[in-house]
């Protein structure tokens, strides 16, 4: 994934009311996070999405 298509995604997911982030691990590891909050737990989870999930994300962002 590139820098562009997580961006792309991030904003996406922002703009559904998701917490997410665009990750950098290594100069050419790029990735979104999302945190999803428990109600009942009152805990929050992070996870790394697939890069299927950043691509969809990221045409939804692109197709407005």
């Amino acid at each position: 994934m590139t820098q562009e298509q997580c961006e792309r995604a991030v904003k996406a997911l922002q703009e559904q009311g998701f917490q997410a982030a665009h990750i950098q691990g290594a100069p050419d590891d790029h990735g979104v996070w999302v945190g999803v909050w428990e109600n009942e737990l009152q805990e929050c989870h992070e996870f790394r999405i697939h890069d299927d999930e950043i691509s969809w994300w990221g045409f939804k962002s692109t197709s407005k």
